[in-house]
């Protein structure tokens, strides 16, 4: 296990590769898009839309840009707390990423890396076990089973909370008929009640927290990112659907009175550090924002 830890990229916390398992953790939030919105957007020019929100949102992000990659500062020297991805055309999301030569974020990751460490020798010690009696039964029925493998899911919650608190991502979707989020949580998505943002419709937010679902035979803990939703324009209402006991769907239509305005809806979709999230609804420029959808 030590060498797969040891794979971890510390400049990439946000999007961690493990060598030995190769795989990458996505967020819990999701959006649906449809070819008629696909054509909506594709009349406004999409990098003039995120480039304005990037603006917009520079006196929360006074952070100096990272690498193409988000590895490390652009300038390999800067030890802020946080980071900016350099944006590329065509992007939708904003990428604000935990540098990794700052010295308080390599303590949070040196500690979340003994919990990781901890899961995922547990889950090798099942694996061993599984395999074992897997060699035994085969020998004597003469049938094959298979075997369970060690993945980045046995990482357990340490391993996602630190991917979750090492970034934010801000997706930047616009014009679309209605806009639909799928959410898996143990805690219900709500209208903030401590947090406004000028000139918005509504901001739906869901706290960090564990969740839990099935896995036969037993249960497996998930962790979902602090989250906020952010509506513009001509929009009605959000609505909250639970979908099951952890599942939850947000939906949102458009309206007819922003008809003729380039930019007739903006949705802004927050997801990772709960703390950087805050800051960054309360202290961008929203007046910038909201001259998009003049």
């Amino acid at each position: 296990m030590t060498g797969c830890l040891g794979a971890r990229v510390l400049g990439c916390m946000g999007a961690r590769v493990l060598g030995c398992m190769g795989a990458l953790v996505l967020g819990c939030l999701g959006a649906v898009a449809t070819p008629a919105a696909a054509r909506a957007q594709g009349s406004v020019d999409a990098d003039r839309v995120v480039t304005a929100v990037r603006a917009a949102m520079a006196p929360a992000l006074p952070y100096p840009e990272s690498d193409e990659f988000g590895s490390l500062p652009k300038d390999g020297k800067s030890t802020t707390t946080w980071m900016v991805k350099p944006h590329a055309p065509g992007d939708r999301s904003i990428e604000v990423i935990a540098n990794p030569l700052n010295l308080a974020n390599q303590q949070r990751a040196t500690k979340a890396m003994a919990q990781i460490q901890a899961s995922l020798e547990s889950a090798q010690r099942r694996s061993e076990a599984q395999y074992e009696r897997a060699i035994a039964e085969a020998k004597r029925t003469g049938r094959s089973q298979d075997v369970d493998g060690v993945t980045l899911s046995d990482e357990g919650v340490a391993g996602a909370r630190i991917d979750a608190e090492a970034h934010v991502t801000i997706d930047v979707d616009f014009n679309k008929p209605s806009y639909l989020f799928s959410i898996a949580s143990s805690i219900e998505p709500s209208a903030s009640r401590s947090m406004s943002v000028p000139g918005a419709v509504a901001i739906v937010t869901v706290p960090s927290n564990v969740y839990r679902q099935k896995t036969e035979p037993a249960y497996d803990d998930h962790f979902c990112p602090a989250e906020s939703l952010v509506f513009f324009g001509g929009l009605g209402a959000p609505d909250v659907d639970r979908r099951s006991e952890t599942s939850f769907q947000v939906t949102a239509a458009a309206t007819s009175s922003a008809a003729g305005a380039p930019v007739r809806s903006l949705v802004l979709r927050l997801r990772g550090n709960d703390t950087l999230i805050a800051q960054i609804l309360r202290t961008s420029d929203w007046n910038a924002v909201l001259e998009l959808l003049k």
